[in-house]
């Protein structure tokens, strides 16, 4: 009797630990799911930041407010780059439907 008790005990604490293990994975994976998420809203804004900045650039004539066009322009390109990067190095697969 002693061992069909000890068995149960050891089967409960087994499915206990799977359960855990599980309910742990499906967490991760969530939280992967947002930070993909996250990170590829991120990745739209500054694609719209970018052709926002080239539309101011197309509507400005003033020599100061080109400048600053160009700098915005520029600062918009390399955040769009950084976060391309940051997103292929996560493995988060992006499409054009996705921009």
């Amino acid at each position: 009797m002693e061992e069909t008790t000890l068995y149960k005990k050891d089967k409960k604490i087994k499915d206990t630990n799977n359960f855990k293990e599980f309910i742990v994975n499906i967490r991760n994976k969530i939280i992967n799911q947002e930070k993909d998420t996250d990170l590829l809203n991120k990745l739209k804004e500054a694609h719209t930041e970018w052709v926002n900045a080239e539309l101011y650039f197309k509507s400005v004539t003033d020599p100061d407010l080109i400048d600053y066009a160009v700098f915005n322009i520029e600062a918009a390109r390399k955040k769009y780059i950084y976060l391309l990067k940051q997103a292929r190095k996560e493995g988060l697969e992006i499409n054009k439907k996705s921009m």
